[in-house]
């Protein structure tokens, strides 16, 4: 699985960072955006597949994370998409989609379908997708991304001397347990500790909130709205400091914590040496930072 940073800029662009745009390749080989803003699908290229992206997470509606779709949507089409494509959005902003959607001339022969999202988690095959509330001025949320835990190894010596062998295993598999010999064996006395899935949390624009849900703790990597590097630059917008977002990871005990949306007026290193104040498990995102997973 690995993270890949498309756009790592705040409000606009820059001559080296594009507006806000993070993909998620899974493990099947399916990507997924989490926001969308102007460019992506350019930063895309040698990167990311528009075809195989399944689905698009959008944190909130403002323009510099919501107007790259059209494009993108207009490029599969050209290239012969007929797979759905889910976009997820704030509650109460599905109308504003539609109006997004409602340009001139703007169509596509596959289908598409927005759906509302609060704080309801969404089970999909072998992953899961839980929204959280996030404070910025507008409806919008953060969205926690997991992997569904998964069970260890089967123990090819134990089974040998159980007498578990060929379609015995898949049987095994569908049912948690299975009788040999007239003795009932679970799966788990066979197979090795469970796999913890992983985790990312993903906060989208906010100021700093206290509240997450339990399925942000211990995630493996945060990435976090890090505008502002002084609260006097902040002042009273909607965006967190670099000292907020490493409070934030320490808070949820983030084994990795990526700062993002960064502002023009910072260079980079100006960044990373304000971090370094709080926390050493931060690095600064730039655009196509990759982090496997």
């Amino acid at each position: 699985m690995k993270i890949i940073f498309l756009g790592t800029s705040a409000s606009k662009p820059t001559s080296e960072r594009n507006p806000s745009s993070v993909a998620l390749q899974y493990n099947n080989g399916e990507f997924m955006l989490f926001d969308c803003g102007e460019g992506t699908q350019r930063q895309m290229i040698k990167k990311v597949s528009p075809m195989k992206i399944s689905k698009i997470f959008i944190t909130h509606l403002h323009a510099d994370h919501i107007v790259g779709i059209i494009g993108l949507i207009q490029s599969m089409k050209l290239n012969g998409r007929t797979q759905l494509l889910q976009i997820f959005v704030p509650k109460d902003t599905l109308e504003y989609m539609k109006t997004l959607f409602s340009i001139p001339y703007f169509s596509a022969d596959f289908e598409i379908h927005i759906i509302e999202v609060f704080d309801e988690k969404i089970e999909f095959d072998g992953y899961w997708i839980k929204p959280f509330p996030v404070s910025h001025g507008v409806p919008a949320v953060g969205y926690v991304f997991g992997v569904n835990d998964s069970r260890g190894k089967f123990n090819k010596k134990l089974c040998d001397e159980l007498g578990i062998k060929r379609e015995m295993f898949s049987i095994l598999e569908k049912n948690g347990k299975i009788e040999v010999n007239g003795k009932e064996i679970s799966i788990d006395e066979v197979t090795g500790k469970l796999k913890k899935g992983k985790k990312i949390v993903y906060t989208g624009d906010t100021e700093k909130i206290e509240i997450f849900p339990e399925e942000a703790y211990h995630c493996d990597v945060l990435i976090h709205d890090s505008t502002f590097i002084s609260p006097e630059d902040k002042k009273e917008t909607y965006h967190s400091t670099v000292k907020e977002a490493c409070e934030t990871g320490m808070v949820l005990s983030a084994k990795k914590i990526v700062l993002t949306h960064i502002s023009q007026r910072y260079e980079t290193k100006e960044v990373e040496e304000e971090s370094k104040k709080y926390c050493e498990n931060a690095i600064v995102a730039e655009d196509f930072l990759e982090i496997n997973l």
